[in-house]
């Protein structure tokens, strides 16, 4: 196995302690000794998925963003179970670090049924495909005027994602389209076949840049080292089955910005043309002290 897979998956697995009770093998530290949100809600969902017996896999979850995660330290994920139905299973998750809550999410697993309804939205048509577009250090040496070093490291600090815009000089510019902005999105380390896995992996990458759609009509100099921006909570529906390891597009918008919060929502496209997942965030921008 290659050394970055099997360092993500001991990423996104958890340790059992006890019954219920489970803690972090692992951080990744990218954003300074910051955690970063995508990796405490992977591992939520894997510590939650631990609790749930039968062919229950998770269909939503919901959670909020209640203090900075450290990643010098060891995340303790403690686990209620609120209900196990017929069909429906229900988790709460508390993530603490030193005693105190950084972070609480509810999840719901359902026993697969046939489907009674079945449609979706249709994914967006004549878009570049990623093998034609620039990866982050490339965009970051065509533009040039000092981003080279700033832009590289801030947004490619994340060894385990690849990212490729679909239109990086708008997004730089902040002429983003009003209606949001597109980019292929994907884990470079292979997850393997296992759904929860998979489910875990999709969770994680969800959170990469999307609270980062409020911002993306003003130019990338006017919030880059000037906003602080933190995320608030964190709403994700998983649709259909998607590897997280193979290009997906993601396509956010931001509908709406206000008192130092920024609204977004996000889908998430196999190449294919499948929904798999859908996200929604609230994020808070205040100006760097």
């Amino acid at each position: 196995m290659d050394t970055l897979d099997a360092d993500f998956r001991e990423l996104l697995d958890v340790e059992a302690l006890d019954r219920d009770l489970f803690r972090s093998r692992t951080h990744e530290i990218t954003l300074g000794p910051l955690l970063f949100g995508g990796e405490v809600l992977a591992q939520s969902l894997m510590s939650a998925a631990r609790t749930v017996e039968g062919e229950r896999a998770a269909h939503s979850l919901h959670a909020y963003f209640l203090r900075p995660g450290d990643g010098r330290h060891p995340v303790i994920y403690e686990v209620e179970r609120t209900r196990d139905g017929g069909a429906f299973t229900t988790r709460r998750v508390t993530a603490r670090q030193k005693g105190e809550p950084i972070f609480h999410m509810e999840c719901s697993f359902h026993r697969e049924e046939p489907a009674l309804l079945e449609h979706q939205m249709a994914a967006p048509t004549d878009l570049p495909p990623p093998d034609d577009l620039p990866n982050l250090r490339q965009i970051a040496e065509q533009l040039g005027d000092g981003l080279e070093g700033e832009f590289a490291a801030r947004l490619g600090a994340f060894r385990h994602i690849e990212v490729r815009p679909i239109d990086p000089a708008a997004w730089m510019s902040g002429r983003a389209r009003l209606d949001g902005r597109r980019c292929w999105v994907r884990l470079r380390p292979k997850v393997g076949d296992d759904p929860l896995m998979q489910l875990c992996g999709l969770a994680y990458l969800s959170d990469y840049w999307l609270a980062g759609a409020a911002a993306a009509q003003r130019p990338y100099r006017e919030v880059f080292g000037v906003v602080r921006l933190a995320s608030i909570d964190h709403a994700m529906w998983f649709h259909r089955p998607a590897r997280p390891d193979d290009w997906l597009l993601y396509e956010t918008d931001s509908p709406s910005a206000q008192s130092g919060r920024g609204f977004t929502r996000g889908q998430l496209f196999t190449r294919s043309g499948a929904l798999a997942a859908s996200t929604c965030q609230e994020a808070l921008f205040r100006r760097k002290s």
